[in-house]
């Protein structure tokens, strides 16, 4: 026994040990993992600083937008300026040229009119006629003595004082609230003097429309340009541009330029509503592509996420099965060892409790009683031996074409007489179609399980109770359902009694389910237990079509 006891141990406890060095390395390796951060969190990341990098690209790209439509309002005012500055000059230009053209067509008209009056003087008619002829407004001619003037008073009708000068200077004025040009003529051909007189209209709306204000009045009209002005300053044109301003009126936003010119302001506004629209498109922009990234991130996330999931899942299953075949093959192992050694000695005294009972004659009838507990006890542990070796055996299902529908009501007959005395009903519904009803499997073992099933469901209830046993198909698998009450521990246990040696009898072995779990397993298949309701056991078998 002690040599029994030392291979136990070296079977049992060694695999075991084995199995929490190994979860504790597995424990250490998910620690580490842990430790690290999830792809899926690391995917989020990444989507969360490529939707930083487009946020600051397009901060960077309607920061360019604004500074180059200010490149260009600047260019558009400089531009202004010149074009004001050209036409000023040219104003001054036609101003200088219409007044010596009207200089030099009174001078000569003077000096005609002065050899004309020489030959013979004029009457007031003959001065008349001659202005109207020659296009002036008025001629006056003093010779010192008397004054002769055609038209007559023509000076007060333009509100101009001819004053009697003695000046030997040929003067010429232009007389802007009367709209003449006068001349002062001395008189070469004879004594004294003469003025003529000139209508400057048509010079002066001439002038007025290659002026500056009449080239401000078209500028405000282009489209694009809200204002132009020149404003009084006290700049010097070396004074640097001034800061364009964002002005907010009710038609919209405005930018103001600012620029020195000649001893003037120019003050120029134009409308932004082609920058403000470039601005709001790029943050739509912005804001649908954000949108997007964030949901394609969101998204792929959350596929690494169950991707990792199952990932880990996987793992953890692996782990499991691989931890639970390495304990059934050390429980395997460690179970056929110890029912080698105890069948032994059992087998020595049943031989013993035979030869007795051969030669009982000899005994006392007061040890009869002894003799047959004895049987009794090695029956029973010859039972337990047996349960033993049936878990150490190595399962290999030899599959064949099985009716398990047929299989379940042979097993029912055959505990049939049994639950009648004990008083419980068993029911048996079929919810499968007749080609659902075969499957490949071995039928001693399927029906070793559904023979254990049903005597623990007639075991756990000696006082009577209920067995309903369903058939059914559940997507690609075939389901067995056991339900029976009699259930004497708690939902959170209730896992449990599928792990080897636990059991609620008070003589058991606690391998019963635990072999069905591993002959479910053998077929590729799923074996699990809930808690339908307190005191009642629903236990699950999926097997592969």
């Amino acid at each position: 026994m002690a040599d029994t006891r030392q291979n136990y141990e070296q079977e049992f406890s060694s695999p075991a040990s084995k199995i929490q060095r190994r979860k504790k390395s597995w424990l250490a390796t998910t620690t580490a993992e842990k430790r690290k951060l999830p792809l899926w969190l690391t995917n989020l990341l990444l989507f969360g600083a490529l939707i930083l990098v487009v946020l600051l690209y397009f901060f960077w790209q309607a920061d360019r937008e604004q500074r180059s439509f200010y490149r260009h309002t600047r260019e558009h005012t400089q531009l202004l300026a010149q074009v004001i500055q050209l036409n000023a000059d040219n104003a001054i230009a036609a101003a200088a040229v219409v007044k010596m053209v009207a200089r030099t067509f009174m001078l000569n008209s003077a000096r005609f009119i002065d050899y004309l009056a020489a030959i013979e003087p004029f009457t007031e008619a003959e001065l008349t006629a001659l202005a109207l002829e020659s296009g002036l407004n008025g001629i006056t001619i003093d010779d010192g003595q008397t004054r002769v003037s055609g038209p007559p008073q023509w000076q007060n009708d333009y509100s101009v004082i001819l004053l009697k000068k003695n000046d030997l200077q040929i003067r010429f004025m232009h007389h802007t609230e009367g709209h003449l040009f006068t001349l002062y003529y001395p008189r070469q051909e004879g004594e004294g003097n003469m003025w003529l007189g000139f209508g400057a209209q048509r010079l002066e709306s001439l002038q007025k429309q290659v002026g500056i204000e009449q080239l401000l009045e078209t500028l405000n009209s282009v489209p694009g340009i809200t204002y132009v002005r020149l404003e009084p300053t006290y700049l010097s044109s070396t004074t640097p541009p001034q800061p364009l301003k964002e002005i907010i009126t009710d038609s919209g936003m405005i930018v103001e330029a600012r620029l020195p010119m000649n001893g003037q302001t120019l003050t120029a506004g134009f409308k932004s509503d082609f920058m403000v629209a470039r601005k709001q498109g790029l943050w739509r922009d912005f804001f649908l592509f954000a949108l997007l990234l964030a949901g394609l991130g969101c998204f792929c996330s959350w596929l690494l996420y169950r991707y990792q999931l199952a990932s880990l899942l996987n793992v953890r299953r692996y782990e499991q099965r691989l931890a639970r075949e390495r304990e059934d093959a050390a429980l395997g192992r460690a179970a056929a060892s110890l029912a080698h050694e105890i069948r032994n000695p059992l087998n020595a005294i049943s031989i013993g409790l035979q030869r007795l009972e051969l030669e009982e004659s000899g005994l006392n009838s007061e040890y009869d009683p002894l003799v047959n507990a004895m049987r009794n006890a090695v029956g029973r542990a010859d039972s337990i031996v047996g349960d033993l070796r049936r878990f150490a055996h190595p399962l290999n299902p030899e599959r064949n074409i099985l009716d398990i529908g047929a299989l379940v009501t042979d097993i029912i007959a055959l505990y049939q007489a049994k639950a009648d005395i004990l008083a419980i009903e068993i029911s048996l519904e079929r919810k499968l179609s007749t080609p659902d009803r075969f499957i490949s499997a071995d039928a001693d073992l399927l029906g070793q399980v559904l023979e254990n099933l049903v005597k623990n469901a007639l075991e756990a209830q000696p006082e009577g109770g209920f067995l309903k046993v369903t058939l059914q198909k559940n997507n690609q698998e075939l389901e067995l359902i056991f339900e029976n009450g009699g259930l004497e521990i708690s939902g959170i246990e209730i896992k449990k009694i599928i792990e080897p040696w636990f059991t609620t009898k008070t003589r058991g072995t606690g391998l019963g389910l635990a072999m069905v779990e591993r002959i479910i397993r053998a077929h590729n298949g799923r074996f699990t237990v809930e808690a339908a309701e307190p005191g009642v056991l629903r236990q699950h078998i999926f097997l592969p079509k």
